[in-house]
């Protein structure tokens, strides 16, 4: 048996559960309630980055593909690869968390459903996404002044990175090419897109 991948559509807040033939009086936003309400939480913060960078970019792909071999793509066919650190974690804390992100190489979903043999950076470009606020009690991720951006092109990381796994803050201060808020973002993005493009021919 060879089923097709399944087509998902974006839901609408107001659909209900049903049973029996009958509307239940929850809904599908009761869910998204109950289950992303803790947008600090290491999980949730990452698929709130990846949001947040589709918005700022005008992204229109209408839904977040969990397996996909990058987190976001562009009309104009870039891939982006999107990475969240915090400060302020959701559990217990002596002290801030030390800041460090992810850049590991990963196996790509081939068509048939195996995994490359080989590892490698899969997107075009990468996004950093930092919230960097420090109190506690007034720590809101959906407040985009919270955050600040970092963006690095793969081939900056492959170039001196090759083999890293995780790269610290102090290191992307050095070699990002650019720093900056949820304003400047598009901006920024598209501007270095355009060098690159103009230095690879």
């Amino acid at each position: 048996m060879e089923l097709e991948e399944i087509k998902i559509t974006p839901k609408a807040h107001n659909e209900s559960f049903k049973f029996g033939g009958h509307n239940l009086n929850f809904r599908v936003v009761d869910f998204w309630i109950w289950n992303q309400s803790n947008l600090i939480e290491n999980r949730n913060r990452g698929i709130l980055a990846e949001f947040i960078v589709r918005q700022a970019l005008e992204i229109t792909t209408p839904t977040r593909l969990e397996w996909d071999s990058f987190d976001l793509l562009t009309d104009k066919g870039v891939k982006i690869e999107v990475k969240s650190a915090a400060y302020i974690q959701s559990w217990k804390q002596r002290k801030y968390s030390n800041i460090s992100f992810d850049i590991s190489k990963t196996k790509s979903l081939l068509l048939d459903n195996k995994y490359s043999t080989e590892c490698s950076r899969q997107s075009n470009i990468y996004i950093f996404c930092l919230l960097h606020h420090q109190e506690q009690q007034s720590i809101d991720p959906l407040n985009l002044e919270q955050w600040t951006f970092y963006i690095v092109p793969t081939e900056v990381l492959e170039a001196n990175f090759p083999i890293q796994k995780t790269i610290s803050l102090s290191t992307l201060e050095r070699i990002s090419m650019c720093k900056c808020n949820f304003g400047q973002l598009k901006e920024n993005f598209e501007l270095i897109m355009e060098n690159s493009a103009k230095q690879n021919f």
